[in-house]
C-alpha cells in the first residue's frame, strides 16, 4: 500500500470541527506503515488522525499506543438476519406510533439528537467540545432527513415526535441502521424497540433481510436492546484518535 492510499484527508470533519482531520485506511499497522502514516500526517498538516483497528493483532495495538493513538471507543457491529413478515412500517403499539419522518419533525429530532449520543467517541475525546459534539449529531439527523439516509423513521407519542432511527441500504442484500435516538423524557417505554422493529420492517419491505448496526462498547443498554430484537455480535474493533504535537513517537 502506497503512502497516498494509507491515509485519507476528511474535508467534512475538518470543516465541521475546525481542525485538519484525516483517517488511516487499513485496520492493521506495521513498522513500515506506521512510519509512512506519520510522514503523511506531517506533510498534510493533520491535527487529528482517526484509526479503526482490528483488536486481534498485538503489533497493531502496540504500535498505535506507542505512537500516541488514544483509545476512544470500542466499536461493536451487530447483525440481524431474521426475516420479518411485516409489510408496513406504520405501527401502533400502545400509545407509540412509528411512521416516516415529516419536515415538521426535524427541529424536534435535532433537539433529541443533541442529548442522545453521549456514549460516542467524539464526546469521549475531550479535544472535541461538548457543544461541537451536540451540534454534530443535530446536523447528522437533519442531513439524514434531507437525504443522507434512505429513510428516517419516527416514533410519535401523544402527537409529538419522541424518537428516530435512520435506515440505509448498503447494497441489495445488506441494510444499516445509523442513528437511533429517544427523547430522554420518554425512555423506558419501549420506544427504542418499536423503532428497531420498524427499521427491520422497512428493510424487509425492500427485500433486504440482513441488517447491521454499530454501537459503543460502553453502551451496554443499547447492546442489550439490539440483542432482544434478534441481533448478534458480528465484529469488534477499536477506535483510536491521534492528536499531533505529542513528543516521543516510536515506530520501532
Amino acid at each position: 500500500m502506497t503512502t497516498s492510499t494509507l491515509c485519507i484527508f476528511l474535508p467534512w470533519d475538518t470543516h465541521f470541527f475546525g481542525v485538519r482531520i484525516g483517517r488511516v485506511n487499513p485496520h492493521y499497522l506495521t513498522k513500515t506503515s506506521m512510519r509512512d502514516i506519520l510522514k503523511w500526517e506531517k506533510s498534510n498538516s493533520i491535527d487529528c488522525l482517526y484509526f479503526l483497528a482490528e483488536f486481534d493483532d498485538p503489533e497493531t495495538i502496540r504500535l498505535a499506543e506507542a505512537n500516541h493513538f488514544q483509545l476512544e471507543d470500542i466499536r461493536i457491529t451487530l447483525e440481524s438476519n431474521r426475516s420479518r413478515n411485516e409489510k408496513n412500517i406504520y405501527r401502533v403499539v400502545g400509545n407509540i406510533i412509528t411512521r416516516t419522518v415529516q419536515p415538521a419533525d426535524i427541529s424536534t429530532l435535532e433537539d433529541i439528537a443533541r442529548k442522545s449520543h453521549k456514549d460516542t467517541r467524539f464526546y469521549f475525546d475531550r479535544n472535541f467540545s461538548k457543544e461541537k459534539c451536540d451540534s454534530l449529531y443535530a446536523t447528522w439527523i437533519r442531513r439524514s432527513c434531507e437525504g443522507w439516509a434512505d429513510q428516517v423513521l419516527v416514533a410519535e407519542m401523544n402527537g409529538r415526535a419522541v424518537g428516530y432511527i435512520t435506515c440505509k441500504a448498503l447494497d441489495e442484500s445488506v441494510g444499516q441502521i445509523g442513528l437511533v435516538g429517544v427523547d430522554e423524557q420518554a425512555r423506558g417505554q419501549g420506544i427504542g424497540k418499536s423503532l428497531i422493529l420498524a427499521a427491520l420492517d422497512w428493510f424487509s419491505i425492500h427485500n433486504i433481510h440482513s441488517a447491521q448496526v454499530v454501537t459503543q462498547g460502553r453502551n451496554i443498554s443499547a447492546q442489550r436492546l439490539y440483542q432482544k430484537c434478534g441481533f448478534t455480535i458480528h465484529s469488534l474493533q477499536l477506535w483510536y484518535h491521534r492528536w499531533t504535537n505529542r513528543p516521543g513517537d516510536q515506530v520501532g
